[in-house]
């Protein structure tokens, strides 16, 4: 009996050693699972915060703008759920605080995605304009965003078949106006009564580059100015910079450091350059205007910000989603081969009120095209 007595009393001990064990464990790993879920809310809030007022003004954060968003996203989610499992009240607090964070940093929409109006069922007043960048478009065709959408102008980027192709060709017989200029063309309902190329050198030295061109139209009476938009691609700079240049742009004091820096924000500073250029001549417009094309400019960026402080940007104004629009095609694990970024854009100036936006579906080419439901404010 005192065997038997002995031998149950130790496995009590070692039940309730067990119990102890795992209460103390589950605490910590809860504490640790808040924590960490408390830092990623605020690193990641700090960070989208320094993308937007710095973003292409530092090599760092100009890397850190082009980056797949699920890298910001996954050690949310996995942080979340550990602590929504461990801590439910706090993790609950903390995953709401995380998807505030998200949704405003990535410029999500959460209005429902209007029905287009037919071209022939629309009141007066209403301008519908679409774009996109036609390069590496793999051959896929544009038609049916465009007979959904049915815009009144068009404007394309890259855009190898000129204006007179598409004046021929039957699918884009409701246009029977159009001009290219340089690597952009436009194609109209109505008269299109001229068109310019903007060159700018960034403030840079050396050769001025084509960023953009002016179009005229003649919209039922009244001339509107359509400009497209292309500036440099970031590509090059990025692909250099994933040896780990994009490090110069951490703040250390050594004069070699800061050198090298000047050197990685070349490209970011004739951007940024580019940028205020346009939007000089935009605030210099006599004429209602609209402003797209591919900007490659992430909607988080000090780019977009520019921008969005003189025009209004479609797509925050009555888009849907997120309206990501590049790249259209990839095989990019941590995007689940859908695009990441928005780097297309309508914007427009106070005369237009945005009634809707939409970002084109699944299209196998680099850019998917946006457009964009404008009414004129008299």
């Amino acid at each position: 009996m005192g065997a038997e007595f002995e031998s149950s009393s130790d496995d009590a001990l070692d039940a309730a050693m067990k119990r102890r064990m795992w209460v103390w464990l589950k605490g910590w790993m809860g504490r640790l699972a808040i924590g960490g879920m408390g830092v990623w809310v605020v690193t990641t809030g700090v960070i989208f915060f320094l993308l937007r007022v710095i973003g292409e003004g530092n090599p760092l954060l100009g890397f850190l703008l082009f980056l797949p968003t699920a890298l910001w996203i996954l050690p949310g989610v996995m942080l979340g759920c550990l602590a929504v499992v461990l801590r439910f009240r706090q993790g609950v607090v903390l995953g709401v605080l995380g998807v505030g964070v998200l949704w405003m940093g990535m410029g999500f929409q959460a209005r429902g995605q209007r029905t287009p109006t037919a071209a022939s069922e629309r009141e007066g007043g209403r301008f519908v304009v679409l774009t996109n960048n036609r390069g590496q478009n793999g051959g896929h065709s544009l038609r049916p965003f465009k007979n959904w959408i049915e815009p009144d102008v068009m404007v394309f980027q890259e855009s190898s078949a000129r204006a007179s192709h598409y004046l021929k060709d039957e699918g884009y017989a409701e246009f029977g106006h159009g001009l290219s200029v340089g690597e952009f063309t436009l194609v109209s309902r109505y008269p299109v009564m001229g068109g310019e190329i903007l060159e700018g050198n960034g403030g840079g030295s050396g050769k001025a580059i084509p960023y953009a061109a002016r179009f005229e139209v003649d919209w039922k009476g009244r001339r509107v100015a359509v400009y497209g938009v292309h500036l440099p691609s970031p590509r090059g700079p990025l692909l250099a910079m994933r040896g780990g240049s994009f490090l110069y742009g951490l703040p250390v004091p050594l004069e070699f450091w800061r050198r090298r820096r000047g050197e990685e924000s070349v490209f970011w500073d004739r951007q940024i350059g580019l940028v205020e250029a346009l939007l000089e001549r935009v605030k210099g417009e006599r004429l209602p205007y609209v402003v797209a094309g591919d900007f490659n400019a992430p909607h988080l960026g000090y780019v977009h910000g520019l921008l969005e402080a003189v025009m209004t940007d479609a797509h925050g104004a009555g888009g849907s989603g997120l309206g990501f629009t590049f790249p259209g095609e990839t095989r990019n694990p941590l995007s689940l081969g859908q695009p990441w970024l928005r780097l297309d854009h309508v914007f427009t100036g106070s005369t237009w009120e945005v009634e809707a936006c939409w970002t084109e579906g699944e299209r196998r080419s680099q850019h998917r095209a946006v457009a964009a439901a404008l009414r004129f404010r008299e």
